[in-house]
C-alpha cells in the first residue's frame, strides 16, 4: 500500500512539475489564442472572437431580417431591432427606433418586390455585449415612384452596424458611418433633385 502511495505522488509530483504545468498552460493559452484575438484600437481594447459564433448569429440574423423585408413585415423587421435601436446620418441627425418603423413602413409600400438583397459583413469587432462590423448592402427591387411609375433601382451602401447581445438573441442596435454608393433607376445613375 505504501509503495502505491508513493507511486501515485510521484506520478502527481511529475504531473505538477513546472515543465508539464508550462506545457499545459501554453496549450490552453494557444487554445485561447486561436480562438480569440485581443487589439488595442484608440484606446480601446478589443476582442475579436476567431471561433465565429458570433458572425454566425450575425448570419443568421441576416437571413431573417432580408426575409421579413421580402415579405414586407414590418413587425418581424423591428422584432429584430433593440428598443433603442437607432440611426445617425452623415450630418449626425439621429433618428429613433419609431422614426425607422415609419421610414420602413414608407419605404416597403413602395417596393413591388425585391428581385436580390446580398448582405457582405466586413470584419466584425466584439467589445462586451456590443459588436459591429461594416457591411456593404445591395438590393435590387422594383419600386414605385411617387409619380405611381414601376422602375428597376438598384441601391449600394456601406455602412457600420452595430448589434447588442440581448436576453434572446443579437439585435440590431445601432446604424452609422453610412456612405453612399450609388443608385441606378432602369439601370442608369440616378441622380437626386435634393
Amino acid at each position: 500500500m505504501k509503495s502505491l502511495l508513493l507511486l501515485v505522488g510521484f506520478a502527481l509530483a511529475l504531473i505538477c512539475s513546472p515543465p508539464f504545468g508550462a506545457q499545459f498552460q501554453s496549450d490552453q493559452s494557444q487554445v485561447l489564442q486561436d480562438e480569440r484575438k485581443v487589439k488595442i484600437k484608440d484606446g480601446k481594447t478589443i476582442m475579436r472572437d476567431k471561433s465565429k459564433p458570433v458572425r454566425k448569429a450575425i448570419v443568421d440574423w441576416y437571413a431573417r431580417n432580408m426575409e421579413a423585408f421580402r415579405t414586407k413585415d414590418v413587425a418581424a423587421i423591428m422584432a429584430l431591432r433593440t428598443d433603442d435601436f437607432h440611426t445617425i446620418t452623415p450630418d449626425g441627425k439621429v433618428s429613433t427606433r419609431a422614426d425607422m418603423e415609419t421610414r420602413t413602413r414608407l419605404f416597403l409600400d413602395r417596393i413591388d418586390h425585391f428581385i436580390s438583397q446580398d448582405n457582405q459583413i466586413g470584419t466584425i469587432e466584439v467589445e462586451g455585449n456590443l459588436a459591429s462590423a461594416d457591411i456593404t448592402q445591395k438590393t435590387v427591387r422594383m419600386q414605385r415612384f411617387a409619380d405611381g411609375t414601376l422602375h428597376k433601382v438598384e441601391g449600394v451602401a456601406v455602412q457600420r452596424e452595430t448589434w447588442k447581445k440581448t436576453t434572446e438573441e443579437w439585435k440590431l442596435y445601432r446604424v452609422d458611418n453610412i456612405r453612399d454608393g450609388g443608385l441606378l433607376v432602369d439601370d442608369k445613375p440616378y441622380k437626386s433633385n435634393q
